[in-house]
C-alpha cells in the first residue's frame, strides 16, 4: 500500500520484518514484488518521468551491479540483516531531519550506482533515491523512481540467479507476497490521493524505523 501510493517503501517497510523471518527474503523476492508495483508507476506515471534524471542514473547502474553482487556473495546472513536495518534508519532518520542533497548530474549518476548496489545486496533500491530525489512531485517520484528501479531488477534478477542467489526457495517466498502486495497496490488507490497530506509521510518513516531497529536488536542479541 505505501508503495502503491507514495512510489517506494515495500523494502522499506517490509523489509525488516521479512527478512527476520527469513533471510532469503532479500534480496531478490523483495526486489520482484517491488517491481509488481513498480510496473504499475512506470506505465501510470509515465508522463511525469524526469527521463533526464533516468538517463544520468542508468550511467551508474552496471558498476553498482557488479558491486553489489561482488558484495553480496561475501557476507554472511547476519551482516545482511545488519546491513538492511541500518540502510532503513539512516534513510528514515535523514528524511525525518529533512535532508536534502543538491542535484547535479554527477548526484544523480552516483545515486544510479547507489541504487543499483543497495538493490542487489539489501532489495533497497529506496534510499539513495529517495534522499536524492525527495524534492520531486509525487507523480515524477513514483514514474522516475519505478522506470529506473525496473531496469535495475531486471539485470539484477539475472545477476542473483547466475550466483545462485535467487533460486527455489526464493521462487516460493516472492509467491507468498503476491497476495498482500496485490491487495496493498488495491487499497493504494484511495490512499493515493491524500499523499502530500502531513500525517502520512512521517507514519511511513516510524514505521519502517521501528522495524529497521527490530531488525539490527534482532542480529545483534
Amino acid at each position: 500500500m505505501v508503495h502503491g501510493s507514495l512510489g517506494l517503501g515495500a523494502a522499506l517497510v517490509a523489509g525488516p520484518a521479512l527478512v527476520a523471518i527469513d533471510p532469503g527474503f532479500a534480496p531478490g523476492p523483495l526486489m520482484v514484488i517491488g517491481q509488481i508495483v513498480g510496473l504499475r508507476h512506470a506505465i501510470v506515471e509515465r508522463r511525469h518521468t524526469d527521463r533526464r534524471v533516468v538517463r544520468h542514473c542508468v550511467v551508474g547502474l552496471p558498476f553498482g551491479l557488479a558491486a553489489g553482487l561482488a558484495v553480496l556473495t561475501a557476507i554472511s546472513d547476519k551482516t545482511l540483516g545488519l546491513l538492511i536495518g541500518s540502510l532503513t534508519a539512516a534513510a528514515a532518520i535523514a528524511l525525518m531531519f529533512g535532508l536534502r542533497i543538491r542535484r547535479n548530474p554527477p548526484v544523480e549518476m552516483a545515486t544510479g550506482f547507489a541504487t543499483a548496489f543497495t538493490s542487489v545486496t539489501a532489495g533497497l533500491p529506496g534510499p539513495p533515491l529517495v534522499l536524492t530525489f525527495s524534492d520531486m512531485k509525487p507523480p515524477t517520484l513514483r514514474g522516475t523512481f519505478a522506470t529506473y528501479v525496473l531496469m535495475v531488477a531486471a539485470f539484477g534478477l539475472i545477476g542473483l540467479v547466475a550466483t545462485g542467489q535467487y533460486g527455489r526457495h526464493e521462487l516460493g517466498l516472492t509467491g507468498w507476497l503476491l497476495p498482500g502486495v496485490l491487495l496493498g497496490l488495491g487499497i493504494a488507490r484511495f490512499v493515493r490521493p491524500y499523499v502530500d497530506r502531513t500525517w502520512f509521510r512521517p507514519a511511513v518513516l516510524v514505521v519502517a524505523l521501528a522495524g529497521a531497529f527490530a531488525l539490527i536488536l534482532r542480529q545483534l542479541l
